[in-house]
């Protein structure tokens, strides 16, 4: 209930009901509920409309009301980047099997690497009821927008840190370390000239899987900016190939998908792998032990990152205190599979 005033008196307004809701935006009370859950597909015109009904009406769910008065919606929110890439999946499995062991619920932002996207999905769930959120960047982060978000509820980082965020609950893997093991690897097998494809220089995990890299492998690398898909690997080396050729025996991806699209590249240009140039991922999706051929990788613990972290931030919220343990950095591996030997005499 709301008490409003009127020439000096005051009028009790009840809560707005989805009656009410229906009935401003010119549909059922059942069209409204399958807009608000989701569960059934609603014209996008009809949901647009029935959404603004709602945020001019102020309408909370009776369930939600509850929880609200109790001081706890039992929700969190996760953002990722991008669904279809098996690491984030695996990511929200453990974010998931974290929540659902405490009996809270998820809301999914999958922001496609895009930042307006990000930026977009940032502010609305600045709007909603939730207890706290998961944030795993795909794009430049903007740490005034998460400071401002922290202003309402606790954050955990998910496998990508973001710099000067204070008070933010962190598990991320060993990037750097990851970076070391491939260098280590492809200078063991002898190779001295390497291509680097990096990840956006504004996410400090590529950064620091690069630099880990150079400081192991020593030797002569050229490195090109990537976007983490599948596509921009293609380009990179394509485009290489395309100039004059790859004057390197060897090519770390700063991921498993730029790893996949290197290897399609090398093949369109008639270069075999390993026997030609040897290939490197990071991350040790499903996918890389299927690849032709299987791909040498990094292995980072995608589900535990994201139980991690979760368990860190629902930690928090249960108990109003931040863990003993805010920061934990995983371990990571090297998965040596059939695209790297020895470079050719």
């Amino acid at each position: 209930m709301t008490r409003e005033h009127y020439g000096g008196r005051s009028t009790v307004r009840r809560p707005a009901s989805i009656k009410d809701v229906a009935a401003a935006a010119g549909v059922s009370p059942t069209t409204v509920s399958h807009v608000l859950s989701g569960n059934r597909p609603v014209n996008e015109e009809t949901a647009a409309r029935v959404r603004g009904v709602v945020n001019r009406l102020g309408y909370v769910p009776a369930s939600l009301a509850r929880s609200l008065q109790a001081g706890s919606t039992s929700v969190i929110g996760l953002l990722i980047p991008d669904i279809t890439n098996t690491f984030f999946a695996e990511l929200a499995k453990g974010a998931e099997d974290a929540a659902h062991d405490l009996g809270y619920g998820l809301i999914l932002c999958n922001t496609e690497f895009d930042a307006d996207r990000e930026d977009r999905y940032l502010g609305m769930i600045r709007s909603r009821f939730i207890d706290g959120m998961v944030y795993a960047s795909g794009s430049a982060p903007s740490r005034r927008r998460l400071e401002a978000l922290m202003g309402k509820f606790p954050i955990a980082l998910a496998d990508e840190e973001v710099e000067g965020l204070e008070g933010a609950l962190i598990a991320t893997a060993d990037h750097e370390a990851g970076g070391r093991l491939v260098g280590e690897h492809l200078r063991e097998l002898g190779h001295r000239r390497a291509l680097m494809l990096t990840g956006p220089r504004a996410l400090r995990s590529g950064v620091a899987r690069a630099h880990g890299f150079v400081q192991a492998f020593r030797g002569d690398v050229v490195a090109r900016e990537g976007d983490f898909k599948e596509a921009s690997g293609h380009r990179l080396v394509a485009r290489l190939l395309e100039e004059g050729g790859l004057d390197r025996t060897a090519v770390f991806a700063a991921n498993d998908l730029m790893a996949f699209g290197a290897l399609t590249a090398l093949r369109e240009a008639g270069l075999s792998v390993p026997g030609d140039v040897s290939v490197v991922g990071f991350d040790d999706i499903r996918a890389a032990s299927l690849a032709h051929p299987p791909l040498t990788t990094v292995h980072q613990p995608a589900y535990d990152v994201g139980r991690t972290a979760t368990a860190q931030l629902l930690q928090y919220v249960t108990r109003g205190e931040v863990p003993p343990a805010s920061r934990h950095t995983l371990p990571v591996s090297l998965k040596v599979r059939g695209s790297t030997a020895p470079p050719a005499r």
